[in-house]
């Protein structure tokens, strides 16, 4: 009796841990995304990060109706200009597919040096490519 209850909340364990381990599933169909414009021209550099580290498998449409996700800046106004945040929300901009932050710190310089748009844009990207990708 004991070791079947033990069993049993065992497995409810499992099931809980493997349902939160499982990422959005719209946000692995995301083929195609619109870039809004972004203060700071971060928008240009997100741009060409997501070419550089996704190369192809995430296509940038310079037409919003066509894509099926947008990413757009979240109040990057009010950041300083060493940190962005950044949200993938669907064509209707209803519901919220993935968001981020990231700095323009140098991890190998201990965070002394900043690396300025590019750096805040490669570690978006970097951090939206480990999102799209199944777990």
């Amino acid at each position: 009796m004991v070791r079947r209850s033990l069993l049993a909340i065992f497995l409810m364990l499992l099931i809980s841990q493997l349902g939160f381990a499982q990422a959005n599933p719209a946000l692995f169909s995301v083929k195609k995304v619109y870039v809004e414009k972004m203060e700071n021209n971060l928008d240009q550099y997100i741009t060409s990060e997501i070419s550089k580290q996704f190369r192809g498998s995430l296509q940038v449409l310079l037409e919003s109706g066509k894509a099926d996700a947008i990413l757009k800046g979240v109040n990057i106004g009010a950041q300083n200009t060493t940190k962005a945040t950044i949200q993938m929300v669907d064509p209707t901009g209803k519901v919220i597919l993935w968001s981020g932050t990231a700095s323009d710190r140098d991890k190998t310089f201990a965070n002394l040096k900043h690396g300025g748009q590019e750096q805040i844009a490669e570690n978006l990207v970097k951090s939206l490519k480990k999102a799209m990708q199944p777990k």
